[in-house]
């Protein structure tokens, strides 16, 4: 049955969702509407299953292809449903790195997106928007509510989703060792080419922030470098060794083409395809990927969770600059 507890939004609940036992949970959620215009809907999940919804109020129906009349909870739901089966195999895929648990996923594109993340264990939540440009604040609205929720309902410590949102350092004069290795599709790069990328690369690859990146072009790797053997992240590698480590990020990027497809499918629900964004947030930092066409893409990696948005930034700014050297004519 749907209610009208705030002004602005509606909630449709679950029979096994009760006010009177996890009211507090569900007010959190109806508070992370205010001062978000762009923020569409959030769904709330215990293992799998939804509890409840709460949507704006003025948003119009999702598409009538994939959506069934009568049926609210489930239809605004779909999507956040999609991303979290999605989400599941992730997890399991990013695992093996080390980096503890994949607790939030961003899928967007300039004209909307989801957003996926754990609480805790079996409870999730999920939220998109179909609103251009409005994905950054539902990103850090989101944030807000899962650390609110684990801090004050749970008492449990904020794992810092999204990482921290203060001015960004400036970088170390030394920017650490960086190693640089080219792939298949860098064959036909000559000499002064591969010079520029690995200047792009000294400049933005750093011990601070962004700490790995590699380039793919037609889903092939042209470069990848990082800093991992600097002495600064010696005790980031106690458990896995800097070669594996590189290995499973070639491997996740390998992956990567069958998991978009997927993704893609949930963000279709909410806006119009391709993504051009999509973050794996762990415990110990986050996998950034960013698409310079359908094909081409970067991916970036940082080992510091507080550096998550930081690294996401300077991975933009090695886009741009990427865009720049690779352009038709420039090359």
């Amino acid at each position: 049955m749907a209610t009208a507890p705030h002004p602005e939004t509606e909630l449709f609940t679950e029979s096994h969702w009760s006010p009177e036992g996890h009211g507090r949970i569900t007010a959190l959620c109806q508070g992370a509407f205010a001062g978000v215009p762009a923020l569409r809907s959030v769904s709330h999940y215990s293992n799998g299953i939804i509890d409840f919804v709460v949507r704006r109020g003025d948003s119009p129906p999702l598409s009538s292809l994939v959506t069934v009349g009568g049926e609210d909870i489930a239809n605004e739901a779909l999507p956040g449903s999609r991303l979290l089966l999605c989400t599941q195999d992730l997890g399991a895929l990013m695992r093996p790195l080390g980096t503890g648990e994949l607790m939030r996923v961003v899928v967007a594109n300039a004209h909307g997106g989801l957003w996926g993340g754990r609480v805790k264990t079996g409870e999730y939540l999920s939220a998109h928007t179909d609103t251009a440009g409005g994905m950054p604040a539902v990103d850090e609205a989101m944030n807000s509510l899962v650390s609110a929720i684990r801090t004050q309902v749970h008492h449990l410590p904020d794992e810092l989703p999204g990482g921290l949102t203060d001015m960004m350092q400036p970088l170390p004069e030394d920017k650490g060792r960086l190693r640089i290795d080219f792939g298949t599709a860098a064959a036909g790069h000559d000499g002064p080419s591969e010079m520029r990328l690995r200047a792009l690369w000294g400049g933005h690859v750093n011990t601070l922030d962004l700490q790995y990146a590699a380039y793919y072009r037609d889903w092939k790797l042209v470069c990848a470098g990082d800093v991992f053997e600097s002495p600064e992240l010696g005790p980031r590698f106690l458990e896995t060794s800097v070669r594996s480590r590189r290995t499973s990020y070639r491997d996740l990027a390998r992956s990567l083409r069958g998991h978009l497809a997927r993704l893609t499918d949930a963000l279709r629900l909410v806006v119009a395809p391709p993504a051009d964004r999509l973050v794996l947030d762990v415990q110990e930092g986050a996998v950034h990927v960013l698409w310079l066409t359908p094909r081409d893409y970067v991916l970036g990696v940082t080992l510091d969770q507080r550096q998550v948005a930081h690294a996401e930034t300077r991975l933009n700014l090695l886009a741009d600059a990427l865009r720049e050297v690779t352009a038709p004519g420039r090359r």
